[in-house]
Formats: structure tokens, sequence, C-alpha cells
């Protein structure tokens, strides 16, 4: 039953996605709700259901959102990957240890992403470039709190 209940809140965060309220975009830029949630799965969940979630999350944002080459889901797997790695090492159990977590790979997914869209040919000034890396990643964090409780709720 949790399965299917990850695949609706998956569904419901890629359309919260694509029709964020334009009220509470900050520089032109949006949290990335699918990434949090990707990443929180491996917290509250086995690894198993995280990294098979993480993969049809990235699937699904390649889908409806413009980027190429299926770099999210590829991104999304890694991440996930890397994050069990790295809860196995250290207690995630602390919200703030959880929040770092999202910050920093919100901040090296925004960083492939933009090198990837330079390779891909896409001119983008180093200012840009470092808005385009900061404030969504900042924005991601500041909204994983909510996503979090969200997937803890799914888990219990």
């Amino acid at each position: 039953m949790k399965k299917w209940l990850i695949l609706i809140v998956l569904i419901f965060l890629v359309t919260l996605q694509l029709t964020w309220p334009v009220f509470l975009v900050f520089f032109n830029t949006k949290p990335d709700l699918i990434l949090i949630f990707a990443i929180s799965l491996v917290f509250y969940f086995n690894f198993k259901i995280a990294f098979v979630s993480a993969i049809l999350a990235g699937l699904l944002k390649d889908t409806f959102m413009p980027s190429g080459l299926a770099i999210n889901t590829v991104l999304f797997g890694v991440w996930s990957y890397l994050t069990f790695r790295l809860s196995s090492q250290i207690s995630t159990e602390n919200n703030y240890v959880r929040l770092a977590i999202i910050l920093l790979i919100a901040v090296l997914n925004n960083t492939v992403l933009g090198i990837q869209s330079l390779h891909s040919g896409n001119y983008i000034p180093a200012g840009i470039f470092l808005r385009n890396l900061i404030i969504p990643s900042v924005y991601t964090g500041a909204v994983s709190p909510l996503i979090f409780k969200l997937t803890k709720r799914i888990s219990a």
C-alpha cells in the first residue's frame, strides 16, 4: 500500500512543481520538490524502495521538465545511492543533518545541470550560473522540512 502512496505523492509533487504558485516564485526560481522527495525517501524507507522511487522521480522530472539526455534519471539514482551510503556512515536522525544533506545535494545537482547545459552549447554568464546555483538550492533547502514531514507521515 505504501508503494502506491509513494507513487501518488510523487505524481502530486510533479504536478505541484509544474504549477508552482506565482506568488511563491523568487527570482524566477522554484524549489525542487521532486529532488527533496526522492532523497527524503532514503531517510524513511528501505534502500530498494527509495532507489526505485528516486529513478522514477528522475524519469518523471525528465519527462515533464525541460532537461536533456535523461540526466535527472541518472542523477536522482546517484544522489539516492550516495545519500544511503552517507546515512550508513553518519546519523541522519537530526533534521539539521537532513537539511544539510538536501542543501548539498541541491547545490551539486544544480551544478551538474548547469555544466550539462554549458556542454550542450548554451552560453550562461557567470552571474546567472551562480544565481541558478545558489538561489534554487537555498529555496529547495527551505522547503524541505515540509516534504520531510510528508514523507515521515507516509512511512508511518
